[in-house]
């Protein structure tokens, strides 16, 4: 009896997995087929980056990524906020992000086939880590600099009807490197060598923290954007 049964039971389980894991079939599907009309193609606009504030919000309570809500560490995330905040009065301000102590050029290679990034001083590697780039949207190619940065800054985009949506308080240590494109934190996934963004640079939390520091333009001690300038220029970023 139970081996007539099992045809039925097999159809049963296969449509309740493509029913629970709809919207991820079809993400997958409309992204590799270019058709998502999801048309978020970076984590901001030049307008919200450049009135963001740096600081971190305190009245933000929830995190949504892929339209659903997730866990969102707040306690953690202004923790790592003050510590930024005190390490930046630490900074020794003679040396700008551009160049390390010994005049050696500093720069940001981020490989989009092996989704990783490496900071360099000169030709010697100072970090690298596991990133994720551009899935719903491709991550710009070329070479640019950090024009902007901010320790904290909301960012909110995707679409609903496709499951894509998300709207994350918090997001720490931005780079913009290009226009909306920045290199930052995210505490939303743990997949960093996989493309999960909407071409933003996803990196690890404590790695990006340290990449923040080390990056021009420098933040002033005690505040939380900069913009890069002559006398404090921004690192350049190489996407490949």
């Amino acid at each position: 009896m139970l081996h007539r049964l099992l045809p039925l039971l097999l159809i049963i389980g296969l449509i309740t997995f493509v029913t629970v894991n709809f919207r991820l079939v079809q993400r997958e599907i409309v992204y590799k087929l270019g058709i998502s009309g999801d048309l978020t193609t970076s984590c901001c606009t030049v307008d919200q980056v450049l009135k963001a504030d740096g600081k971190f919000d305190e009245n933000a309570s929830i995190a949504i990524f892929n339209s659903q809500v997730i866990d969102y560490p707040k306690t953690s995330l202004a923790y790592a906020y003050s510590q930024s905040l005190a390490q930046s009065s630490n900074n020794d301000q003679a040396v700008l992000g551009t160049t390390n102590e010994a005049g050696e050029e500093k720069w940001i290679e981020v490989s989009l086939g092996e989704q990783r990034l490496r900071a360099w001083e000169g030709n010697k590697l100072y970090m690298e880590f596991p990133i994720s780039s551009g899935l719903w949207a491709a991550t710009p190619k070329g070479t640019f600099n950090i024009w902007h940065k901010t320790r904290s800054q909301t960012m909110s985009g995707g679409s609903q009807t496709l499951g894509t949506y998300y709207n994350l308080p918090n997001v720490p240590h931005n780079m913009f490197f290009y226009k909306g494109y920045a290199i930052h934190g995210a505490y939303w996934h743990n997949n960093f060598g996989h493309p999960m963004s909407h071409g933003c640079v996803n990196s690890p939390l404590a790695s990006v923290a340290q990449l923040f520091e080390w990056a021009g333009p420098v933040v002033p001690s005690g505040q939380n954007v900069a913009h890069a300038s002559p006398d404090n220029p921004g690192t350049k970023v190489v996407v490949r």
